[in-house]
């Protein structure tokens, strides 16, 4: 399914799908200098899958995946704007449109989580992004723990399908740090939200928390974002969720 719109008007598609992508004509977010997004939205949902990856809550983990075989749960889609699939024991999101975002979710409904993942940006420029999702109700309300491959980090909430808005840095755009590997290496980020707050580490290291109450619960995720060059692709891997 798909969704068309003039700069000045917003469509969006819901449902309960396991993955979805937008595009943003301005790509504010997506550069560091970035302001909260306006503008024309385009957003596709694709097919929904079975989670089956949940652990007892009782014993470990809530939730966790080390993406070695294509259990259905993050599923495999092809789309002329972008692509995800696994692929040598990793998960990817590949973007082909300037400014894209798209996710993928795991089907899980969990309050206080602290989400970890390996990932990192495999080819593509490095104008783009990538992170975790936490507390995804739907397709316009969930909050995005992201980072660039040229060290930059931002926490972004999205509410009832409106613009994306960065929480830190006081709404001016994505922020750098020297923690934040940078090219193609790996970093292990990791957003924990918890009751109203909300902390993004790297590499075992606080680079931000914010207090928000918008959004107490919802599905954990993947996601990654292209910049105005267009492209990229990046990898997960080692995706784990526990109580904070």
């Amino acid at each position: 399914m798909s969704a068309f719109c003039k700069s000045s008007a917003r469509v969006i598609i819901s449902s309960a799908m396991h993955a979805d992508a937008f595009l943003d004509e301005q790509g504010a977010f997506m550069r560091r200098c970035c302001r909260p997004m306006t503008g024309c939205l385009v957003l596709l949902t694709v097919l929904s899958l079975a989670s089956s990856c949940a652990v007892n809550e009782d014993q470990g983990p809530l939730f966790q995946e080390d993406f070695e075989g294509e259990s259905g749960v993050w599923g495999s889609d092809q789309w002329d704007t972008f692509d995800r699939g696994y692929e040598e024991g990793e998960y990817f999101i590949e973007l082909r449109e300037p400014n894209w975002f798209a996710w993928a979710y795991a089907g899980q409904k969990l309050e206080d989580v602290s989400i970890e993942v390996d990932a990192y940006l495999a080819s593509g420029p490095q104008d783009g992004h990538f992170g975790a999702l936490c507390r995804y109700a739907d397709v316009g309300n969930f909050y995005y723990f992201g980072i660039s491959s040229e060290g930059y980090y931002a926490i972004f909430r999205r509410v009832e399908g409106g613009d994306l808005e960065v929480l830190t840095g006081e709404g001016i755009g994505m922020l750098p740090s020297s923690v934040i590997k940078t090219g193609g290496e790996v970093n292990r980020i990791s957003a924990v939200c918890q009751g109203d707050e909300l902390s993004l580490y790297v590499n075992g290291e606080l680079l931000d928390a914010v207090t928000d109450d918008t959004h107490s619960r919802g599905d954990v995720g993947l996601g990654a974002g292209s910049g105005p060059r267009g492209g990229g692709r990046v990898r997960f891997d080692d995706f784990i969720v526990t109580r904070p």
